[in-house]
């Protein structure tokens, strides 16, 4: 009899140890599901912040402009020292030209304000090659202000280059805020 409780008591003992075993078992089961599900919402995040990052990296957008009345020569390049955005580093102001830093499809718009007697022409070069040209009318032999502007998008590869050009006339015309501005986008 003494055998039989001993061996009851023990069953027992070894039941409830089991029954304890399973629960714990569960228990780090749903912890590990729950960890499980954490690390891979944090691997998602962490996906999404690398896109992020790496879509930032491709935004390239400037806007350039005068401030004053300028004047320039016939085939020159127009220079716009007065950075108001230049995102993607590509313009420079101390040239006028802008360097595509990455490839793609970028937008260019241009908008001339001429004055004196002269017509302004001006165009948007890509790597030597003019695409489109603006003209403000010189008012025929009088002092005269008249603006014009032209947008043109193009396929640019890294490093290819973008300006704009005075074809004729030389007078362009800016107050303290510009008005003779250059801009590009990467689309």
């Amino acid at each position: 009899m003494l055998r039989e409780a001993l061996l009851g008591v023990c069953l027992a003992f070894l039941i409830t140890y089991i029954i304890l075993t399973e629960k714990r078992i569960d228990s780090l089961t749903s912890s590990n599901t729950d960890l499980r599900k954490k690390v891979e919402h944090l691997i998602n995040a962490n996906q999404n912040l690398l896109k992020g990052f790496e879509d930032s990296s491709k935004n390239v957008a400037f806007t350039a402009g005068t401030t004053g009345a300028g004047g320039t020569g016939s085939g020159s390049t127009l220079v716009f020292p007065v950075v108001i955005n230049n995102v993607g580093g590509g313009y420079d102001p101390s040239t006028g030209i802008f360097t595509a830093p990455t490839a793609g499809q970028y937008v260019f718009y241009i908008s001339a304000q001429g004055y004196s007697s002269d017509t302004l022409y001006v165009s948007i070069v890509h790597n030597g090659g003019a695409k489109v040209m603006t003209m403000s009318d010189g008012g025929r032999g009088k002092d005269f202000y008249d603006s014009g502007s032209n947008l043109v998008t193009l396929n640019l590869q890294q490093g290819d280059q973008v300006w704009a050009r005075c074809h004729s006339g030389s007078n362009y015309y800016s107050e303290g805020i510009p008005i003779t501005t250059f801009s590009g986008f990467l689309v």
